[in-house]
């Protein structure tokens, strides 16, 4: 809070929120593009699956589970390193503007 020219409180800053912290956006939006990703690929396996044969070895569920735990690490991967771009379009929107 500021006390303004008249001698008041000026409560407008308690009324704009919480600061957001530019690090706190960019997480946000990492995890974001993360699921997205991991939504993605599960779609696509899912589609894999419609192919696969009863006599294929890779076709279990441990290796569906391992696949899984690899699909997780590379979608954190991917969008740490700033993978299909909708991170930093989500930071550049949300961040505030820079006078």
């Amino acid at each position: 809070m500021k006390i303004n020219g008249s001698g008041g409180i000026d409560g407008s800053d308690a009324l704009m929120g919480p600061k957001v912290q530019a690090n706190d956006i960019k997480q946000a939006a990492e995890q974001f593009e993360a699921i997205f990703l991991r939504n993605m690929l599960k779609e696509m396996r899912k589609t894999n699956e419609l192919f696969d044969s009863k006599d294929n070895p890779f076709n279990s569920d441990s290796v569906r589970m391992m696949q899984g735990f690899y699909d997780d690490e590379l979608c954190n991967t991917l969008a740490q390193q700033h993978g299909i771009g909708i991170a930093a379009m989500i930071v550049k929107q949300l961040s505030p503007k820079h006078k």
